[in-house]
């Protein structure tokens, strides 16, 4: 229920002496009248901040590490190289399969030539593949000695022309293949090359470094922890109740020492944990949170199935704290000021303050009393006198 408040102005009295110019006048105060307000109950459970994002660098390789960006809680950029192991031999390797490659390359371009010229101008018409000697008796012999032996059965032109034409393709195909080796391998080492450095894939702060400059690693074994600070989340772990009341979205409060701020359920896990009968939720806290990954926070979830009974509340502006007693003005029937001493509950809210005693409902107290304020003051304008019936 809504807290009521009434406030009764009243004109300045005339003629009002400079002694009482400091101190309202009557019907200036601010009055707040006690009601009874359904709370609702809120429950409190612990919660781990912790990074939206978490990667570990792990070597993927053997090796020594030659360099680490900087200590646990430095931030960097995303594309940041947080940790690199020694590379050498690596680019030894690389330069050693590029080297094939080039060589790869010049086999191609000779093996497609020499196909080529057995294409236009096959070998087995030339005259130096068959016995003779120079000009005129080489012709004698490609115009009549290798038909005649064409024709006895002693030489077969076209097998040979096969033969060096199948020769030619086989010589391009492995020079082809050899090249796609090299080029293969060339990636392959790239790959590895690129396994030597550990790069932020965002933006974030070192959570954990495992090794240091000049350890030697193997693969797997971790290198150093790395979150995001951009966003972080707080995890807990809520009874199935309770959990089946929040929506995504809903905010709650989070209480981190003397901070408070809201912060939006992000996730609902669907899955219940069947041992402790609870369920795992997520919440994001806002940018502006101090806290940090790792730590814990309060959470204080509502309970809208539990059934409480309407309490007093009252303003905590109309409490007033006399020799380590919580006080209120209360308004008597002549609109005077009079001291009460009241027993406190919890705080539902900053704003508010549960009463267990010394006032009742309909109760009329000083909201803000102002500073000197003294018992007996008229607050509120006396109430108009009742007519008397004619005689």
């Amino acid at each position: 229920m809504k807290l009521r408040e009434t406030v009764f102005v009243a004109a300045l009295m005339i003629g009002a002496t400079p002694a009482l110019a400091a101190e309202p006048a009557p019907g200036q105060f601010k009055i707040h009248t006690v009601a009874r307000e359904a709370i609702a109950l809120t429950v409190s459970f612990a919660g781990t901040v912790s990074a939206d994002k978490t990667l570990q660098l792990s070597a993927q390789m053997p090796g020594r590490v030659i360099a680490i960006a900087g200590k646990e809680g430095d931030a960097f950029a995303a594309g940041t190289v947080l940790v690199e192991i020694d590379d050498t031999g690596l680019l030894a390797r690389l330069e050693s399969a590029i080297a094939n490659r080039d060589a790869a390359a010049a086999d191609i371009r000779n093996a497609r030539i020499q196909l080529e010229r057995e294409l236009y101008s096959p070998r087995s018409n030339s005259a130096g593949s068959a016995p003779g000697g120079m000009g005129m008796p080489a012709m004698m012999d490609q115009m009549f000695t290798s038909p005649m032996q064409n024709m006895m059965g002693m030489r077969s032109h076209g097998t040979e022309r096969t033969s060096d034409l199948v020769g030619a393709e086989t010589r391009v195909a492995q020079a082809t293949t050899r090249f796609k080796s090299a080029e293969a391998n060339i990636r392959e080492i790239e790959s590895l090359l690129r396994d030597t450095k550990g790069v932020a894939e965002f933006g974030g702060v070192i959570q954990k470094v495992h090794v240091e400059v000049g350890d030697t690693v193997q693969p797997g074994q971790p290198l150093l922890d790395f979150s995001e600070s951009a966003k972080l989340i707080v995890e807990t772990d809520l009874p199935v109740r309770l959990s089946r009341t929040l929506l995504l979205g809903q905010p709650l409060e989070i209480v981190n020492g003397d901070e408070r701020s809201l912060a939006d359920v992000s996730r609902i896990h669907p899955v219940a944990d069947p041992r402790q009968n609870t369920v795992r939720v997520e919440l994001t806290l806002p940018p502006q949170s101090t806290a940090t990954p790792g730590q814990y926070v309060e959470i204080r979830v509502p309970d809208n199935a539990a059934q409480m009974p309407a309490q007093l509340t009252l303003p905590k502006t109309a409490i007033v704290t006399k020799g380590g007693l919580p006080l209120v003005y209360a308004v008597d029937r002549e609109g005077r000021a009079r001291l009460r001493v009241v027993r406190l509950g919890g705080a539902p809210n900053d704003d508010t303050v549960v009463v267990l005693s010394g006032v009742n409902v309909g109760d009329m107290l000083v909201d803000q009393p102002p500073p000197g304020l003294r018992a007996g003051t008229q607050v509120m304008p006396l109430p108009a006198p009742s007519a008397q019936p004619a005689q």
